[in-house]
């Protein structure tokens, strides 16, 4: 896993290498400089004879933006310097690359001086105005260069993060540099993989500027990005001699008319996850349609209401089958009938093994949420924005505006596993740690991946993978097929199926044994 910082972390660990470590800011500036010019080089090709222009801002990303003139000038590069400030105002290190620039005659306008007619004639613009310490809405001759930037439509590099992008949620402050590269150092920032922050980001690189990787690796940073090679360290090896037994049995209690389909969808994504059994705990009127829309899975017919959804009196049969079943998934289908949905609540109180929750099992317990503090078994809830808004009565944009601090918040405060759908999908455990993934794609924004997300991960438990692994390997596994599914079908006409059809072309990818 890769660590992710908040703003705050990121100062600390500067603080640190200068302090602890004896390595001055202006070597930090340096390096910062030269490996951006590295990474324009490679994404802008041979910089002699570019015109480039530099926006600078006061603080130390404006003294990153005064190195990178420095070294693009050396390149062969036309180089304008844009200070969006007094030179008296701006920091201590950015004074002193400034003085480097003039006395390399490099042209440097102050103010909102020539900007426009700079910009006009640029091949690429460099935003160093703000950094990630950006605290209050942009206004003023900052909003102005801003809106100049975004208007231009030349190829713009972010030093560190996007300026008017919030390191720590991703949110706008006010406006905002849409960049196609943005270099950040040492470790990406939260803003760089939340949305709308990782849009406006581009294409991001990380660049190693000699903080000491000691200091990285004791840092109390407990928010990580999901990386292939910690997903391929999860996923279960199988044993030449293994057996259908050694895989586990996975009970989905799901489905009802109209919805057969989430239902099917979660059995067929759980066998490609590699789960040894799938029985389907279906409404016994719908059995005939699950026994013909799939036949690897087996079936449950359990009783049913009125409305052929599952009935309250299906409740024992139900928990006398998972006497045998190592997982359970609830939810896929459902419908949000009032006696499923006590059923479902019950059920929720009494069950002993892993749960993942989804679906029309989550609606079930608006309202109720507290009955999760009280399960008896480990939970895992996949809810998207909406779900999560019913269930703990706030709005999706509340949440949509603090991701994280919101799944941290819920998984703490009821002791479960939140996988928070979207892009990029959150996974939070009760210990606070915080996952973020970033595979997956626009094109998976249609009916039944989410269905397809819960059989994954409820496979991967009855592996023996435990549940706040399999939450995240499930998750980038999941984006990943659709990722796969999206190169060889594009995005527009993506649909869940071939999602689970890409299920093993994935674990091959990452697991080559």
């Amino acid at each position: 896993m890769m660590k992710i910082t908040t703003s705050e972390e990121m100062r600390q660990l500067d603080k640190a290498a200068q302090t602890r470590f004896g390595i001055p800011g202006l070597i930090l500036m340096e390096n910062a400089g030269v490996q951006s010019v590295r990474y324009i080089e490679e994404r802008y090709g041979n910089l002699k004879d570019k015109n480039i222009a530099v926006v600078c801002g006061k603080g130390n990303n404006g003294g990153d933006g005064l190195v990178i003139a420095r070294h693009l000038s050396n390149k062969g590069a036309y180089v304008s310097v844009y200070l969006l400030s007094n030179a008296k105002d701006i920091s201590k290190d950015s004074k002193t690359n400034l003085e480097i620039i003039k006395n390399m005659k490099m042209p440097v306008y102050t103010g909102a001086s020539n900007i426009q007619a700079g910009l006009k004639k640029a091949d690429i613009i460099i935003d160093a105005i703000f950094g990630t310490g950006l605290k209050k809405d942009i206004s003023d001759i900052y909003a102005k260069a801003i809106d100049l930037i975004n208007r231009s439509e030349k190829p713009v590099m972010a030093v560190d993060i996007p300026s008017g992008i919030d390191s720590n949620n991703g949110q706008i402050k006010g406006c905002a540099v849409k960049a196609d590269l943005t270099v950040t150092f040492c470790l990406p920032k939260i803003g760089h993989l939340t949305y709308p922050g990782a849009e406006y980001s581009g294409s991001l690189k990380i660049a190693d500027i000699s903080i000491p990787k000691s200091l990285v690796d004791e840092s109390s940073i407990k928010t990580h990005l999901i990386t292939k090679d910690s997903a391929s360290e999860i996923l279960p090896k199988r044993r030449p001699d293994a057996h259908k037994g050694d895989f586990g049995h996975l009970f989905i209690i799901a489905g009802s008319p109209g919805l057969t389909g989430a239902a099917v969808m979660a059995g067929l994504s759980a066998l490609r996850i590699g789960t040894g059994l799938v029985t389907l705990g279906v409404p016994e009127g719908l059995n005939h349609i699950f026994e013909t829309k799939i036949t690897e899975a087996m079936t449950l017919p359990l009783p049913q209401t009125n409305e052929q959804t599952i009935s309250p009196a299906a409740k024992n049969k139900i928990l006398n089958f998972l006497k045998k079943a190592d997982a359970v998934a609830i939810g896929p289908g459902l419908s949000q009938n009032r006696e499923t949905a006590q059923l479902i609540r019950e059920l929720i109180r009494e069950i002993r093994i892993p749960m993942v929750i989804d679906a029309d099992a989550i609606n079930a317990l608006s309202g109720h949420a507290d009955i999760l503090k009280k399960a008896k078994g480990q939970i895992v809830i996949t809810p998207h924005p909406g779900e999560l808004s019913r269930l703990i009565n706030i709005t999706a944009d509340e949440i949509n505006r603090d991701r994280i601090v919101i799944a941290r918040k819920i998984s703490q405060q009821y002791n479960i596993i939140v996988a928070l759908k979207g892009a990029n999908t959150v996974i939070a455990e009760p210990e606070g740690n915080v996952y973020i993934n970033n595979t997956g794609n626009p094109g998976m924004a249609s009916g039944g991946t989410g269905d397809v997300l819960t059989g994954m991960i409820a496979g991967l438990i009855c592996q023996k993978v435990s549940p706040i692994n399999a939450a995240i390997a499930g998750v980038f596994m999941h984006g990943l097929a659709g990722d796969i599914a999206a190169k060889e079908k594009g995005e527009a006409g993506l649909i869940a199926g071939d999602v689970i059809e890409k299920i093993p072309e994935a674990w091959k990818s990452v697991k080559v044994s």
